[in-house]
C-alpha cells in the first residue's frame, strides 16, 4: 500500500498568472511597483528567474524593523539540498511515514522514487510550473486554508511554513487544520528557527518571532505580510497546550529545527 504524503508551502493569497514562461499583469510598466499586490509573488518571481538560469537571482526581505536581508538563490537551494540529507537520515532513524517537497521540488522527487505516493503544494503559480517540469506526478496550485477533502499520513512543513499561522496565538488554529488533513496515526513535520532579541525595536514588547516584512525582486515589490518564527522551547507548551505530542529531530547550524508533532486522539 502506497502511504500517502502531501507538500505545504502556503500564503493567504492567492498568487498571479502563469502564462508559459511569462507573468501576466495587466498593468502599464510604470503602474507595476504600485501594482505588486501579492505577498508571495516577488519570490515567485525570483524563484522562477533562478530555475531559469539566473544564477545572480536575489530575493530581499525588508523588515518594519529597518533590517533588509539579501537571498541569494543559490544559497538558499543549497540549505534545502542539505535539509533534504538530514531528513534521509530520519529514514535510516526508523521515521515511518514523511513528507517532503517545496518550491523547486528538491524533496518530493525522491520519495516518489521510492514508491510513496505524494502531493506537492504550492501557493505560488511558478513553483507548479517549475514542480512539473521536474517531473512530479501530483503537483498543484493550492492554497493550504481551502484545502479539504483528502487525509496524509504525513504534513511536512518545511521552509519554516508553519510560520503562516503569523503569531503564537494562530498556532491552534493552524493544528485544528492540519487534524483534518492527518489520518489517525499520521503526524506533522514542521521546520522553523529562533529569531533573536534584536530583530524587534527595542521599545516594542511582544515575541521576537511575530515578524511583518515584505519581499522585493528586481525593483518589484511586495505588501507587508505577516510571518511567525518560533523556537522549539517556545513552540512546545502551545503544541501540548493543543492537546498534541511533540519532539525535536534535528537541530541545525542555523539555530533552526525539524520537529515531530502527533494529534493525541
Amino acid at each position: 500500500m502506497l502511504k500517502k504524503l502531501t507538500l505545504y508551502n502556503f500564503e493567504r493569497i492567492p498568487a498571479g498568472v502563469l502564462c508559459g514562461n511569462h507573468i501576466i499583469n495587466v498593468v502599464r510598466i510604470q503602474d507595476m511597483r504600485e501594482s505588486y499586490k501579492l505577498p508571495l509573488e516577488p519570490f515567485g518571481q525570483a524563484l522562477l528567474s533562478y530555475w531559469r538560469g539566473n544564477e545572480s537571482a536575489v530575493l530581499i526581505h525588508e523588515f518594519k524593523t529597518g533590517k533588509k536581508n539579501r537571498c541569494r538563490f543559490p544559497y538558499f537551494s543549497a540549505l534545502m539540498e542539505n535539509f533534504y540529507r538530514l531528513t534521509m537520515l530520519l529514514i535510516i532513524a526508523g521515521v515511518k511515514f514523511w513528507f517532503l517537497g517545496q518550491e523547486l521540488g528538491v524533496h518530493a522527487l525522491e520519495p516518489e522514487k521510492r514508491g510513496y505516493e505524494v502531493t506537492a503544494i504550492d501557493i505560488c503559480p511558478q513553483a507548479l510550473h517549475i514542480m512539473k517540469e521536474r517531473g512530479i506526478k501530483d503537483a498543484r496550485q493550492q492554497n493550504f486554508l481551502h484545502f479539504e477533502g483528502e487525509r496524509f499520513d504525513t504534513v511536512f512543513m518545511l521552509g519554516h511554513n508553519i510560520g503562516i499561522c503569523e503569531t503564537l496565538k494562530g498556532i491552534k488554529g493552524l493544528l485544528r487544520k492540519c487534524e483534518r488533513l492527518l489520518r489517525s496515526d499520521g503526524q506533522l513535520l514542521p521546520s522553523s528557527v529562533k529569531e533573536p532579541e534584536s530583530a524587534i525595536f527595542p521599545d516594542r514588547k511582544g515575541y521576537p518571532g511575530e515578524q511583518e516584512f515584505r519581499l522585493s525582486f528586481e525593483g518589484n515589490v511586495g505588501p507587508w505580510m505577516h510571518w511567525l518564527h518560533v523556537d522549539f522551547d517556545t513552540l512546545a507548551p502551545h503544541v501540548l497546550e493543543c492537546g498534541w505530542s511533540v519532539e525535536k529531530l534535528i537541530n541545525t547550524e542555523e539555530g533552526g529545527f525539524l520537529a515531530r508533532l502527533n494529534p493525541i486522539l
